[in-house]
Formats: structure tokens, sequence, C-alpha cells
């Protein structure tokens, strides 16, 4: 059956197929949806505020709050308050959330390498750009 939004349809099937693909290999390692990319903000810069999570991660405080909580209950990451504003609790990795982020990016490398087998790098680069210019466009809107 043709559809009336193929756009639309190539977009939601896209999400749906990287998701499910990256969500079957971080099911064993026992992660509440979102913390995977926590995680990898985290094995990028360790020890930030819980409020760039937020930023870096386009979710709401709320959200991050409970995962964080979640996370420290598990023994994935520590807390702290800043010493220079009280205010702000910055968030690191224990060594245990690092070998599991290390387990985290490489089900992410892989996935990517599965996405984009057989595809050369200029249509890669071509891909990531109409995918931005997309972006761009409904941003505008």
């Amino acid at each position: 059956m043709e559809t009336n939004f193929p756009i639309e349809k190539a977009i939601i099937s896209l999400i749906n197929c990287y998701k499910n693909l990256v969500t079957k290999n971080m099911r064993p390692l026992g992660l509440y949806p979102g913390q995977d990319l926590i995680l990898l903000e985290l094995l990028k810069e360790d020890r930030i505020a819980q409020n760039q999570l937020v930023v870096a991660l386009c979710v709401d405080h709320s959200t991050i709050a409970k995962s964080i909580s979640r996370m420290l209950k598990s023994g994935l990451v520590r807390t702290e308050k800043s010493t220079k504003d009280k205010r702000i609790t910055l968030v690191s990795l224990t060594p245990k959330g690092t070998a599991l982020a290390k387990q985290v990016e490489e089900i992410w490398q892989k996935a990517e390498q599965n996405a984009t087998a057989d595809m050369s790098d200029e249509e890669q680069r071509l891909f990531i750009e109409m995918i931005d210019h997309i972006i761009k466009n409904i941003n505008q809107q």
C-alpha cells in the first residue's frame, strides 16, 4: 500500500528499527531506558553538573533526577555538591559505571556499523546532511 507520507514513514521506520536493534542488545545489561545515554555522556565528560545532562540529552530535569537516583542505587554513579555552588549536583561514574558505559559504547558502535554497512563515507556524509536539513526545516516551524 502506497503511503501519502513517505518521509514520515521512512523516518519512523528507521527510528523503530534502530531503537529495536539497540534495545535488544542493551536489555541484558539491565539498564532502564535512557540510562545508556547518561552513561555515554558521563564517559565522554565525567563529573558534570546534573543540569548539563538535562541540556545534553534534551530531557526534563525530573527524568534525569529519577535516572540518576536509580543509577546511584545500582552503584553506577556517585553525586556530590559543587564546592563553588552548593545548588549544583555533580555526577560522575563509579568504576562499575565506567565498565558498563564502555559496554554501552560498544553496543552503540556495533549498531552504527550495522546500520551503515555497505555505505560509502560519501553516502554516510550525505545521509547526515539530509537529516540535518530535515531537522533544520522542522525546527523553523
